[in-house]
């Protein structure tokens, strides 16, 4: 296992860029491989894609050239975590977070004794289904464990030195949206001074110990936006996700074709739905 190329690019002031997945669509994987993304961050928090099957997901992102992220259900799923290694994955993202200790508690289920609890197993693709390999597998899979957690609870907040001080943590997620409404800022994520200072804190927390931020526009990424993010203290761009991606595409098209018919004095259009997107993005 060659040393995680996203660290290799950290470490040579390259920034990675990627996107996070819902659907798990190949055919959309194999796009983002062809038009310049470095990884893909493939979502089974909040989607149907299941971390217990990966393993043809993961021959895709490897033959379009993309690490692949995985974002397991909840911090104590160990299982779906170890799954996901096993199928390829070169990081888990780890969401929900509340201590050292559940950040903690990932590492030792995707670590081998003596360091942790892992199963063992060499009839698994990534390390070539062979059991003369097996012990350098387990090696190299321990001293390259990429855990990436998501900062998004009060919890989090308060105990981030912690976190961003444990060896296996080199990036985290700053995750605004829900970590505003955990701080019953709700809607107002955008001009919270709250919210504000509590970036502030993780990411001076994450400069301390040497950890990345991932980060950047969810919506109508330009170079102002992206910009603004690498400025803000955010090393590796994460941009967009999939399914509102293609929605935007989608209402923007309609919007075009019904101005079309409008103009052209012969045809009519029906009124689009109302947008998805506030007027903000």
């Amino acid at each position: 296992m060659a040393r995680n190329r996203l660290l290799s690019m950290l470490d040579e002031h390259v920034v990675p860029i990627g996107m996070q997945c819902f659907t798990g669509n190949h055919t959309l994987i194999e796009v983002l491989g062809a038009t310049g993304f470095d990884y893909v961050w493939l979502d089974s928090e909040h989607s149907a894609l299941n971390p217990r099957a990966l393993d043809d997901t993961m021959r895709t992102c490897e033959n379009a050239g993309l690490v692949a992220l995985v974002r397991i259900p909840e911090p104590s799923d160990g299982t779906s975590a170890r799954r996901a290694l096993e199928a390829g994955a070169q990081g888990i993202v780890v969401p929900m977070v509340r201590s050292a200790a559940d950040v903690q508690g990932i590492v030792d289920a995707l670590t081998f004794p003596p360091r942790g609890t892992r199963g063992l197993c060499p009839a698994l693709r990534v390390p070539g289904y062979t059991f003369t390999g097996f012990n350098d597998y387990m090696c190299e899979s321990d001293d390259n464990l990429l855990i990436i957690p998501m900062i998004e609870t009060v919890d989090a907040l308060e105990n981030i030195d912690e976190i961003c001080a444990l060896e296996q943590v080199t990036m985290l997620v700053f995750a605004s949206g829900e970590l505003a409404f955990a701080m019953g800022e709700g809607a107002t994520m955008h001009s919270s001074t709250k919210v504000r200072d509590a970036q502030q804190v993780v990411y001076a927390a994450a400069k301390r110990h040497g950890v990345a931020v991932i980060g950047g526009p969810i919506l109508n990424p330009s170079t102002h936006t992206c910009s603004a993010a690498l400025e803000s203290g955010i090393s590796m761009l994460c941009i967009g996700l999939d399914v509102m991606a293609f929605r935007q595409v989608c209402e923007t098209t309609v919007a075009a074709a019904n101005a079309a018919a409008e103009a052209s004095g012969t045809y009519t259009r029906p009124p689009a739905p109302p947008s998805a997107f506030p007027h903000a993005y």
